[in-house]
C-alpha cells in the first residue's frame, strides 16, 4: 500500500510539474487610434446655431430697407475660418404676389468696416470654448440693404434665405 501511495504521490507531483510547465501565457495587442477632425460651431448671442437658422427683419431706414444679423462667433479647434454667403437666386427676396426686391448684402467686420458679401471673408477668429469669446456681441455680422428705395417696391412681405458657409482652416 505504501508502494502505491508513494507511486501516486510521485505521479501527481510529476503531473503538477508538467502541467505548470505546459501553461504558456499568450497576448494580443490592441492598437488604439483617435483621429480628431477639424470642428467649428457657430454661435449667435451665446446660442449654438450650427446647422440651424436665425431671422433678420429689414426695416425702413433713410428710405432703404436695412437689417443686420447679430454677431457670429466661432468655437472649435480650427486656427481660423473663412466665411462665404450663399444667396437666393438673383439675390432677390420674393414678395407675396411674386414681386422681387434686390438685396445688397455686406459683411460687417469686427472693426465695424463693411465689405461686399460677394467675396469670402477670410481669417476670422475661432475660440477654443464659448467662455473664451471676449465679447459675444463683437463678431462678424451680415448687413442686408435693399438696392432701391423702399417706396419703389409694392406693398407686401418679401422673403428669401441666405446661408453663411463656414470653412475651417487647419
Amino acid at each position: 500500500m505504501k508502494y502505491y501511495l508513494a507511486l501516486s504521490l510521485a505521479a501527481m507531483s510529476l503531473m503538477t510539474v508538467s502541467s505548470s510547465q505546459a501553461a504558456v501565457s499568450v497576448r494580443t495587442s490592441i492598437d488604439v487610434q483617435a483621429e480628431i477632425s477639424t470642428s467649428v460651431r457657430v454661435y449667435v448671442a451665446g446660442n449654438d446655431v450650427t446647422n440651424g437658422s436665425i431671422s433678420v427683419k429689414l426695416n425702413d431706414k433713410n428710405g432703404y430697407m436695412y437689417g443686420t444679423t447679430p454677431a457670429f462667433n466661432f468655437v472649435g479647434n480650427a486656427s481660423a475660418v473663412s466665411l462665404s454667403l450663399s444667396k437666393p437666386a438673383g439675390n432677390l427676396l420674393i414678395g407675396d404676389n411674386g414681386e422681387t426686391m434686390l438685396i445688397n448684402p455686406a459683411w460687417v467686420r469686427v472693426d465695424g468696416g463693411e465689405v461686399s458679401a460677394s467675396y469670402p471673408l477670410n481669417n476670422q477668429a475661432v475660440y477654443p470654448t464659448v467662455q473664451d469669446i471676449p465679447d459675444p456681441t463683437q463678431g462678424v455680422k451680415v448687413r442686408f440693404a435693399s438696392a432701391k428705395r423702399s417706396e419703389t417696391y409694392p406693398l407686401g412681405t418679401y422673403s428669401g434665405t441666405y446661408e453663411v458657409i463656414v470653412t475651417p482652416s487647419v
